[in-house]
């Protein structure tokens, strides 16, 4: 029998403990921030605040948790002007995000993208090659241009390094479609 072991500091834990750990991570970054969550996808008008406070109940962020297990909130539903704002299969996308760790306190990796720097970070939408399960599912759920969220992706539908060290991340992601 194989297991899958990673290495810390001065033990080793089973890819299972790894796992659970993981799982205490993300429950403990929720817990702290204050966030409900809930299994289906509200509808805007009860949820809103205020302008761009989307998804809030008695004050409180609401991440839906999907079946994949992505935990999605949306901030911003962006602008749709033309139809040619509305995602569509195929489209590439031009991330610009915040990366950030659950613990505490979190290491923030900045990595920013937009389409006026020279070489932007992009990704075609449905091309699981060029992006994580994850991020495509996020965006899946924004469908317009300078739609803005933030997720909390567990490893299983992370970037590889994440898979690989089971490490889950928080995003706060806006997105541009380009056609």
């Amino acid at each position: 029998m194989t297991s899958i072991i990673a290495s810390s500091c001065s033990s080793t834990q089973t890819y299972a403990q790894l796992l659970n750990d993981e799982k205490s991570l993300i429950d403990g970054y929720i817990k702290r921030n204050n966030i409900l969550v809930v299994s289906t996808f509200p509808v805007d008008t009860p949820w809103v605040t205020k302008g761009k406070d989307a998804w809030v109940k008695n004050g409180r962020d609401v991440y839906v948790l999907t079946s994949s297990g992505l935990y999605f909130h949306k901030i911003d539903p962006g602008v749709s002007i033309t139809t040619g704002d509305t995602l569509m299969l195929k489209n590439t996308i031009v991330p610009r995000f915040v990366q950030f760790s659950l613990g505490i306190p979190s290491d923030t990796v900045s990595n920013w993208s937009t389409v006026d720097n020279p070489y932007p970070s992009i990704f075609v939408f449905g091309d699981l090659t060029q992006s994580s399960k994850g991020f495509q599912e996020a965006v899946s759920y924004m469908k317009r241009n300078y739609s803005e969220a933030k997720i909390i992706v567990p490893s299983k539908i992370g970037f590889n390094a994440d898979m690989m060290s089971v490490t889950p991340l928080g995003f706060d992601l806006k997105i541009q479609i380009l056609k």
